[in-house]
């Protein structure tokens, strides 16, 4: 629709970003979990691109981890101006993409760390669309809080 144009960011493996509406969020996903934060009240959310379960695993970006890029994000959306007694997550990815035998489960471990993480900084998991065996593509509207998933090849939703 001409002039109706929203900036939409998209993000990659280890990408943290918030925005206020009307800017939108937006990632493709395989094993890896998307973690969607926002405060529908202040209209503000994030996304994180989380790879690994852990930063014990591994170096690199503080946003490839799900112990480090869930704190990342939280104090982020936090500091853009949401209410930590409002901010809501919501998970999608973690497909076995090639089958567990070949990547370990790592798609079950990323969903289990990032739910392990929001649990301990109290932040209510509204909804999930995890597992399979085929990617995502996820975008987060921080004004209603929606997200739209389409897992590849299949019609988008919106949890």
């Amino acid at each position: 629709m001409a002039g109706t144009k929203t900036n939409t960011h998209t993000i990659g493996i280890a990408g943290v970003k918030v925005v206020k509406s009307p800017e939108k969020i937006r990632t493709v996903l395989g094993s890896c979990i998307g973690v969607a934060l926002y405060d529908r009240v202040a209209k503000i959310g994030g996304m994180a691109h989380v790879m690994l379960p852990s930063s014990s695993l591994g170096k690199g970006d503080k946003g490839k981890f799900a112990d480090t890029a869930v704190d990342w994000l939280l104090d982020d959306v936090l500091k853009a101006g949401a209410d930590k007694k409002r901010v809501t997550a919501k998970i999608t990815g973690g497909a076995s993409m090639f089958g567990t035998q070949v990547d370990s489960g790592i798609g079950d471990k990323n969903a289990k760390a990032v739910k392990d993480r929001l649990s301990h900084h109290s932040v209510r998991l509204a909804a999930e669309d995890i597992g399979g065996t085929k990617g995502r593509k996820m975008q987060l509207d921080p004004g209603t809080g929606q997200v739209e998933v389409q897992v590849i090849g299949a019609d988008p939703k919106v949890i």
